[in-house]
């Protein structure tokens, strides 16, 4: 080594490391909302299936994150990847090769689609992205849709009725995705009230998911109080309990994995109970109809029995066959004819087409990719929403919403920094 390659290491040694522009990041987040909030409902119909625009989206902006140095590939990522990838191709070969006779056939383009999407979890920030405002644009977007799902909801019953784009604007259903969804979505059979889907998400559902996630990153990661009454009436004009019910599963969690936060989530149910409290009396039907659809649960056909209880009847079907180590292959699941519509969630369509192999490895790379120590409560309310939610294995927003939120948000308190505009 010459005295002027060493006069240059210690030249570089003394640069200072490259500032994180914020400029970007911010760029990069508002960018991503738009496209899996905001324009949740649009799509690219391919064969049978459909591509939501938020996903080319998201996989072009990694990649010039990648390609200016602000992301960085996971390598454990990688490797859980590459072994699921390894695992799923394995099965398909074995079940087009030894097809199973209860199967009317595979669909690659279903390995296709999840491999694809899950690409984007693959990369991660490094020190030059700025995600220091993340989580609160994440609740400033999450805080307009609760605001214009609630003017949603009662401008119907001044004549004013925009649950679907469809309805108003025809011309847009070749590229909505809507007709796949619940897009009107009435109180009760035979009613003519429409339950809010916070006006530009595709079903109340959905709605009721994203409020629960504002509060738990506002209390659990902000520690911003301000907003639960405005998030507490949006959910009541939702009636669905997909988000409580994730909610109460990731609060039982926490116990184990996140005891810390066991005194605000004490506070929070504390104050869910009291404006709960308040809402029975200052709007009894809102609140009624919402507590109703705990009955749901003791009817087959109905929403909430699709998606909790019809799932074990298709694991009866297939339990304790040694086919399931390597699975079934990909698309099997819903050409068995044991499950229906609503039925199908993430875990049980992994281990019944990539096997019990496939389905550790996949939950290795999900779980690394979405656990945050520093917000565990928000990354168990995320896994257990992605579990519950129904049929997320492959709905594109919300795979793209709690990537940004775990992988995309500094490790920091936002609401103990000096005050900044939210935009």
């Amino acid at each position: 080594m010459t005295a002027a390659d060493t006069g240059d290491a210690w030249e570089a040694a003394d640069r200072p490391a490259p500032r994180p522009s914020p400029g970007a990041g911010r760029l990069f987040v508002h960018l991503n909302l738009v496209f899996c909030l905001l324009l949740q409902r649009f799509c690219v119909f391919v064969g049978g299936g459909a591509i939501y625009w938020c996903l080319p989206v998201f996989l072009g902006s990694l990649g010039w994150l990648l390609w200016t140095g602000r992301a960085r590939l996971r390598v454990g990522g990688l490797l859980a990847f590459g072994g699921f990838a390894t695992v799923a191709l394995f099965a398909t070969l074995v079940a087009v090769n030894t097809p199973d006779p209860r199967i009317s056939g595979i669909s690659l383009p279903s390995l296709g689609s999840v491999l694809v999407l899950y690409l984007g979890l693959l990369a991660a920030p490094t020190g030059r992205f700025d995600g220091s405002r993340t989580l609160t644009l994440v609740v400033t977007y999450l805080r307009v849709i609760a605001a214009a799902g609630i003017a949603q909801y009662a401008l119907q019953f001044v004549g004013l009725r925009i649950f679907a784009f469809i309805d108003w604007a025809p011309w847009l259903r070749p590229v909505l995705v809507e007709p796949y969804f619940n897009y009107h979505p009435v109180v009760a059979y035979g009613s003519s009230t429409m339950r809010s889907n916070g006006f530009v998400l595709l079903e109340p559902s959905i709605f009721s998911q994203v409020l629960m996630l504002g509060v738990v990153v506002d209390v659990f990661v902000r520690r911003d109080w301000h907003f639960l009454p405005l998030y507490g009436v949006a959910y009541l004009t939702t009636y669905a309990g997909t988000g409580l019910l994730a909610f109460a599963i990731a609060a039982a969690l926490s116990l184990v994995f996140a005891p810390r936060a066991s005194g605000r989530l004490l506070a929070l149910i504390a104050v869910g109970a009291v404006l709960a409290a308040l809402a029975a009396v200052a709007v009894p039907g809102l609140f009624a109809g919402l507590a109703g659809r705990t009955s749901e649960l003791g009817y087959s056909g109905t929403s909430a029995s699709a998606r909790y209880l019809v799932q074990f009847d298709v694991l009866r079907a297939f339990a304790g066959e040694l086919r399931t180590v390597i699975g079934f292959g990909p698309g099997a699941l819903e050409r068995m004819g044991t499950s229906m519509a609503g039925s199908i969630n993430p875990a049980l369509k992994i281990v019944f087409e990539y096997g019990i192999v496939g389905l550790a490895l996949f939950a290795t790379y999900l779980i690394g990719a979405w656990w945050r120590r520093d917000m565990a409560l928000v990354s168990l309310y995320l896994l257990a929403n992605y579990q519950m939610g129904g049929g997320y294995l492959l709905f594109m927003p919300f795979v793209i919403l709690a990537t940004l939120v775990c992988l995309w948000s500094a490790p920091t308190l936002p609401a103990l920094r000096a005050p900044e505009a939210p935009w």
